[in-house]
Parts: structure tokens; sequence; C-alpha cells
């Protein structure tokens, strides 16, 4: 199976006070072709900075390094006017917060409308009547009357399938997914996923779905890739990362879940500790300051990511190859 991505060391750094941060290091994934593709961790781990530097909608401000391989093109290489051709058409992006996102002055036919007429050069006409085709795919009632309303009328959950529609009108080979469930309550969570399970099916379309919910990594993705700290700690299939979970970290968010099956009451094992700031990174492994296991050496060098089985691979010294250590 092919890849629809190819992701090779990327890093983003943003120049704070006169000084770099990396906010991303060293980043590196694949997603193949109709896979589901997940990339989890906490709140400023560098989950969404990663997701806007594949697109290229991070300010200018930021420097970005690496490779970002799509259809044997580098899209950090392409110039602004070929990345406006690939961004909306053939990878589109659904954002967190659709309210934010959507345009506020403008009807939602005619948002929806615009990739259509833009990408795919259709007539007013043709336009509106395959954006209105779409509402009804998303699941959204009465879409005629839908179609010639503004995002401020929706409801939250109304505004993301928006958004899904608008991300999916054009049939593209990837969607980046970030966060597309938060602050929708628990039903509606449910619906937005299906859909999305729904749409992929479909069109064949390759996810790469950002999220802190653990739950909807084991219910959506193939393959999982967990962040700490603006790096890549861990990465494998679902069953590597939820049955044999190798780093520390993915252990300690996989033990702070709670369990609906326990026989006995468990109390909850928080991750003790904080993320470090951009400014003040420990000099070896990003996670040792929280880690039970530490060791010296942890202290001072940053592991790379080593192969714990087969495409599972671990950031941690402990998982480094015996046969390595002689």
């Amino acid at each position: 199976m092919s890849n629809v991505l190819d992701v090779e060391s990327l890093s983003v750094e943003f120049c704070v006070n006169g000084n770099d941060f990396y906010a991303v290091r060293d980043v590196s994934f694949h997603i193949k072709a109709g896979e589901t593709f997940g990339l989890v961790g906490e709140s400023g781990c560098g989950k969404s900075v990663t997701s806007l530097a594949l697109v290229r909608l991070l300010s200018k401000l930021a420097k970005v390094h690496g490779n970002v391989h799509y259809s044997g093109r580098n899209l950090l290489k392409l110039s602004d006017r070929e990345m406006r051709q690939v961004r909306g058409n053939e990878v589109s992006m659904i954002f967190q917060e659709p309210m934010t996102s959507l345009n506020p002055v403008y009807k939602i036919g005619a948002q929806i409308s615009e990739s259509l007429r833009l990408h795919k050069k259709l007539s007013a006409r043709d336009a509106f009547q395959q954006a209105l085709e779409m509402l009804r795919k998303v699941g959204i009632a009465r879409p005629n009357e839908i179609m010639d309303e503004y995002p401020h009328q929706l409801s939250g959950g109304m505004r993301q399938r928006v958004m899904i529609a608008i991300a999916m009108v054009c049939n593209p080979n990837l969607l980046i997914a970030d966060e597309p469930t938060t602050a929708l309550d628990v039903t509606i969570q449910a619906q937005i996923l299906e859909l999305m399970r729904t749409l992929s099916s479909d069109y064949g379309t390759s996810v790469l779905l950002i999220t802190h919910d653990l739950g909807v990594v084991a219910e959506m993705c193939d393959r999982v890739a967990v962040m700490y700290a603006g790096e890549i700690v861990e990465q494998g299939s679902v069953d590597d990362i939820f049955f044999a979970p190798n780093h520390p970290y993915t252990k300690g968010l996989l033990n702070a879940i709670p369990k609906i099956d326990a026989v006995t009451k468990e109390r909850l094992q928080p991750i003790e500790g904080n993320v470090p700031s951009l400014s003040r990174m420990p000099k070896g492994c990003r996670f040792a300051p929280r880690c039970a296991n530490a060791m010296e050496q942890c202290k001072t060098e940053s592991p790379e990511l080593f192969d714990v089985g087969e495409e599972h691979t671990s950031r941690c010294w402990l998982s480094k190859p015996k046969e390595a250590n002689a």
C-alpha cells in the first residue's frame, strides 16, 4: 500500500524575545492510502503546530524545517500559488473550533461553494447544487434552508458538520482533522466520528486525526503516534499502543483513563509534574523530569526512536536493544 503522505524530520521553531525555541522537533511519520492515522498527546505538545506546518498555515515568524512529501511533491518547497491549489482541494483540514473558522458574514452555501468554484472551476449554479448535496451527505436536516443561513444561526454540532462538508466537498485525498469533536457533547461527538468514518470509507480518503482523547483514537485509528513536548515518543498500531505500550509517557496516559469494567474502585494514576515550557526544555529526555524510571543517562542524553516491534518505535533509553548496549 502506497503512502499518501511522508513527513520526514519536521521541525518548527519560533523566535521569542530574540531566542529560537523548537515547538516541534524531528517529527517523522507516514500515512498510507485509506488509513486513519492518529496524532495524540496532551495540550501543548505540538499536535496542532504540526498540522498547520503540513498545510503551510503557520505565521511567517515560524521557521519550518524538514520534508513533507505528498504525491511526489514536497509541500514545503511549493510556491504560495501552488500550495493554494493543493490546500482545500487535494488536502483539506477541519479546524478545532468551527465558530472561529467559518466566516460570520457569509452564508453557509457560499462558504461551501467557494472551494468548488475555486478548485473545480464550476459555475455558481453547479457549485450550489454540489454544496447542497454535500450537506445532505453530512446528515444536516433541511439543507436547503441551511444553505441560506449564517454560522451563528447553527448549533455547534451543525457547524462542525458544515466544516466537514467544506473539507470533503472537493473529494480530497487527505483530510487533517484537528480535534474535530472538541466542545461537543458526547452524543454529537459520536455522530461526528461516525460521519467521518463513513465519508472516509465512501471516498477512500486518508485521515490525520489530531486529538488528546485516547477513546477517539481507539475507535477511529489504524496507527498512532504519541507526542510529548514537541517530539514523537512512541509510534505503532492501535493494538501496539493500547495493548503493548512501551514508552513511560504512553503508559502514563493509559493509566490515567478511568476503567469502566474495574471490579474494585481504583484511584486514577496521574502523571506527576507538568509539560516543560519551550524555554526550559530538559537537556536529555524531555520526559525525564516526570518519569519514575529515569536514569542518569536520561537527564543528559536525548534518546532516539528505537525499534521495539514491527513498525513500533519508542523514544526511551530503556527500549534500546540489548545488543546495541553491548
